[in-house]
């Protein structure tokens, strides 16, 4: 009498396995892509969020920015709140998420945005906030 072998050869279960990663790899979805986009609607928001808020501070200073001497100074006027109980604008200045500097760049004259050498960058002739980490993220 012979036995009938029950199972599969490994090399039936080689060929599966390689079947089944080949589709995985071709169906899975593109994460990479997807967290460009979250970074960038996070950066947008961000970037909005500040404007309002510095354009805020503005309306109720008599149209003066916070003050530019030092960057503590400037973080300080905006997430505390202010001896005439006016503030807090932001609990805390965001992060550029391009750069993963939060720290505030002024100048005065030409725009230099998007020098890379912090995550912000306000023209304190216009009063104008900009991104700092590229050229292209700078226009906005």
């Amino acid at each position: 009498m012979i036995k009938a072998r029950i199972g599969f050869a490994m090399i039936q279960v080689s060929l599966v396995g390689a079947i089944c990663s080949v589709g995985a790899g071709i169906l899975s979805p593109d994460f990479s892509a997807r967290g460009t986009g979250v970074q960038e609607a996070r950066f947008l928001a961000d970037l909005q969020t500040v404007r309002c808020q510095l354009e805020l501070y503005k309306i109720q200073h008599n149209e003066q920015l916070p003050p530019t001497e030092t960057y503590a100074s400037f973080e300080k006027a905006l997430t505390t709140k202010g001896a005439d109980n006016r503030g807090p604008y932001l609990s805390s200045m965001p992060a550029n998420p391009f750069n993963g500097s939060s720290a505030v760049r002024f100048e005065n004259g030409p725009s230099t945005a998007g020098s890379g050498k912090a995550g912000w960058v306000i023209n304190l002739a216009t009063g104008g906030i900009k991104p700092d980490d590229s050229a292209v993220h700078a226009a906005l």
